[in-house]
């Protein structure tokens, strides 16, 4: 938390008794009450002062209702209104104040009120309650504009956009996000959530320039650059995807997670242009093979390779061209979809053993089993899979 809050009620003390004199009973007393820490007796004094014909429009008098309730808030921060009261009464006094007599004091006293709504708005976000976290961001938002928007407040902007574009509302977000931006707030998410309301309304110059720019400011980013290489493969701009991983590869041949996405970007490609299935469906298993010669036990790499082998045997299977083979082109078809089913069972296998209660393994491996005519083994898996289905 950035708000110091023990420092308000030692400078109100102070200037209570500064001001203390020459004051109307009631104000004196509440001022007295507030130094004793009598929050109720105080409570009832400021009220019967804020509604008399004599004090119900001096600057003091708001100045301590605010600070009353300011009290009150601490003491007892479920109870919201106190703090409505606070601000609006420290806000009241402000306006009434014009010799400055009460003002800094009552701007010092908004800045924590206010800065309990950011801190609220956080904890809220962070306990994904996302409307009510929006609604103190707001609040917060609003007053930091007409005071002092800064690094805070840029902060704030963007939580809000993070939480629009959770709950979908992509105009709010961006609105947020590019004020966020306008501030120097910085961030890989802002960048990728930025290009992708851009990409959907359709703008594809600004999710370009989004993203672009979102990776000169994070270049070492791998979510951003996958984002990136996401971009052009949804702009269908395959080349591009392909040469800005493989690039990355040169660099960092190590990396598995980016050798992860490589193999994405190949499926990708390998899907939308069938004249080069085979190439990529190579480099597929390729790269899957560099990982696990490095991390054996990665799950994605083995399920990945093992489901690489069994849709292309699918594919082959499903070829419209089937039909119009002779006997023996047939039966070499059916030697290869043979092969490659032989091929994928080791790496579900493992994958399997690595993650019992991944569905998607199992159901892969029942196929398997099924086309390899392994009932018994078939029959477990099915049993596994019901018995997951049933938990779930």
């Amino acid at each position: 938390m950035f708000f110091r809050k023990s420092f308000y009620l030692i400078f109100l003390l102070t200037l209570f008794f500064y001001n203390g004199f020459g004051q109307t009973a009631l104000l004196d007393k509440t001022a007295e009450y507030l130094k004793q820490n009598n929050l109720q007796l105080a409570k009832e004094t400021i009220e019967q002062a804020s509604q008399n014909e004599a004090t119900k429009n001096d600057a003091r008098t708001w100045y301590l209702k605010g600070f009353v309730y300011k009290e009150l808030y601490k003491q007892n921060p479920a109870a919201g209104e106190s703090r409505e009261i606070a601000v609006q009464s420290l806000s009241k006094s402000i306006s009434l104040d014009l010799k400055k007599t009460y003002t800094s004091s009552s701007e010092t006293a908004l800045e924590y009120l206010y800065g309990t709504y950011y801190n609220e708005g956080i904890d809220l976000l962070n306990a994904k309650q996302f409307e009510k976290s929006l609604k103190d961001l707001k609040i917060f938002i609003d007053y930091r504009a007409k005071t002092k928007p800064d690094e805070f407040y840029a902060e704030a902007l963007y939580h809000a956009g993070f939480i629009s574009f959770s709950l979908s509302k992509k105009a709010d977000a961006q609105q947020y996000y590019e004020q966020a931006l306008k501030k120097g707030y910085k961030s890989p998410l802002l960048y990728d959530d930025l290009a992708q309301i851009y990409l959907g309304a359709a703008n594809k110059t600004k999710a370009v320039e989004a993203i672009t720019e979102g990776r000169k400011a994070f270049p070492d980013d791998l979510n951003l650059r996958t984002s990136e290489i996401n971009l052009y493969l949804q702009l269908k701009e395959y080349s591009k995807a392909e040469k800005l991983i493989e690039d990355y590869l040169k660099a960092n041949p190590n990396d598995t997670d980016a050798m992860m996405v490589a193999g994405s970007v190949y499926e990708t490609i390998a899907k939308k242009d069938t004249t080069k299935e085979e190439a990529y469906f190579q480099k597929r298993l390729s790269i899957y093979k560099k990982i696990l010669g490095k991390e054996p036990n990665n799950f994605l790499a083995n399920y990945n390779l093992g489901i690489a082998f069994y849709n292309h045997a699918v594919d082959l299977i499903n070829k419209p061209d089937v039909y119009q083979e002779t006997i023996t082109q047939f039966n070499q078809r059916i030697e290869v979809i043979s092969s490659l089913i032989v091929e994928s069972r080791p790496y579900i296998e493992k994958a399997s053993q690595l993650s019992p209660q991944n569905i998607n393994s199992l159901k892969a491996l029942s196929g398997i089993y099924h086309y390899l005519n392994d009932r018994d083994r078939f029959q477990q898996v099915q049993n596994k899979i019901k018995l997951l289905e049933n938990k779930n």
